[in-house]
């Protein structure tokens, strides 16, 4: 009966540490994602990047794109932080460098494809996806 009660306990903290992988893993073959992260959401740079994006929803919309707004201690999902989600676990595994800002954007397949310290212009977003495989066969499928 102990080994029952700490098989139940340990069950929602096992929970919590999947739950960034899972929340990914979900857009796998569906959804691109852009994950802005952030050690301060008043940054400037984090700021303007959310300020780029807004220029062309439909153009995202298009390219099947997913934003994530990551912190520390936290995440928040679309432009607007629709979703808030307290987890540490994207900031530590997608944090790359010692600067305050980074923009990774990862493919279809979940793989990082774009990962970089400064604002990324629409343009430049748009040329590594457009330029992509499975881009271009959604492309020409239209």
């Amino acid at each position: 009966m102990n080994y029952l009660k700490k098989i139940l306990f340990a069950l929602p903290l096992f929970g919590a540490l999947l739950g960034s992988a899972q929340d990914l893993s979900k857009h796998k073959w569906e959804n691109r994602l852009i994950l802005l992260i952030t050690d301060d959401e008043n940054n400037s740079t984090f700021k303007s990047q959310i300020v780029e994006f807004r220029k062309d929803l439909t153009g995202l919309n298009e390219r099947k794109l997913i934003i994530y707004q990551v912190m520390p201690g936290e995440y928040k999902t679309g432009l607007n932080g629709e979703t808030k989600i307290k987890s540490s676990r994207l900031y530590k595994d997608y944090k790359k460098s010692d600067a305050g800002f980074e923009v990774v954007l990862l493919g279809l397949d979940g793989g990082v494809k774009l990962q970089q310290n400064e604002l990324l212009s629409l343009e430049k977003l748009y040329a590594t996806i457009d330029a992509m495989p499975m881009r271009r066969r959604e492309i020409e499928r239209k």
